[in-house]
């Protein structure tokens, strides 16, 4: 892990862990890390054997074959691989809570990681995408077979798919119950037709699906802001407004800005 990734997953008061543990094979059996988590996914187990060179080829190889093919994803998916100084697994454990696995992904900057949790099986993507009428972007339950959960460093990042209709029910309750209007530059937007997928730093800025906005064939995303009751300005396509046709280009843009910070 770069010299970021280890300040982050320190076990001290000030992270909060109170226990932290690096997967290694030589000391670790997979049955006793299933012990303290039974979403251990095998294969992670399997890829923390691998030299770091296989780890980052074997990670690049499977995210290339899982996610939907566009030229333009496949060279920045590609590219952010190069950056990579390492993928590690690990275990932390805070107070009075249960031990959580992610695949950490460090990058060569120092600077910058990234945080996944354990991905989704087909049944339980189809079950989610069920609560929501079956409309979530195809993109998007593609890469939950990869992460269920994703972020840079201390960021909330993607909400785990299991939380989502949750959470999103919540906010759509929020906001009618404090009888907010939601804008979209002069536009009005139903509060019904937001899903929220990403939570920037516990803050209450979000980045939503909309129902009501499908600029090729599937639903687009824009950003939320909870304080300002508006959402980016979709229609503004000359505009910087983080507003995006498909996931993964809101993903790439993540990706891409974050790796530069």
């Amino acid at each position: 892990m770069n010299r970021l990734a280890f300040e982050y997953f320190k076990k001290d008061q000030d992270s909060g862990f109170d226990d932290v543990i690096i997967v290694d094979p030589k000391t670790h059996t997979f049955d006793a890390l299933l012990k303290l988590t039974k979403n251990f996914p095998k294969p992670w187990y399997e890829l923390s054997s691998l030299s770091l060179k296989d780890r980052v080829d074997f990670s690049t190889d499977f995210c290339l074959k899982t996610l939907p093919y566009t030229p333009n994803t496949y060279q920045l998916i590609y590219d952010f691989f190069l950056k990579l100084e390492d993928v590690t697994v690990v275990l932390t454990k805070k107070k009075n809570r249960p031990y959580k696995v992610e695949l950490v992904y460090s990058m060569q900057n120092d600077s910058t990681f990234f945080r996944g949790r354990p991905p989704l099986d087909d049944e339980t993507i189809s079950q989610i995408n069920s609560k929501f009428k079956n409309i979530l972007p195809r993109d998007f339950l593609k890469f939950l077979k990869i992460h269920s959960g994703f972020a840079k460093n201390s960021d909330t990042g993607i909400i785990e798919a299991e939380n989502i209709f949750e959470i999103t029910n919540h906010l759509r309750e929020l906001i009618k119950s404090q009888n907010k209007t939601i804008k979209s530059g002069p536009s009005f937007i139903d509060p019904k037709d937001l899903i929220f997928f990403y939570q920037s730093y516990d803050q209450m800025d979000f980045q939503c699906f909309l129902a009501s906005w499908y600029p090729i064939s599937e639903m687009g995303n824009v950003s939320f802001s909870y304080v300002d009751s508006t959402i980016s300005n979709y229609k503004d396509s000359l505009g910087e407004s983080l507003s995006f046709p498909t996931f993964l280009d809101w993903l790439m843009f993540y990706l891409e800005i974050m790796d530069f910070e």
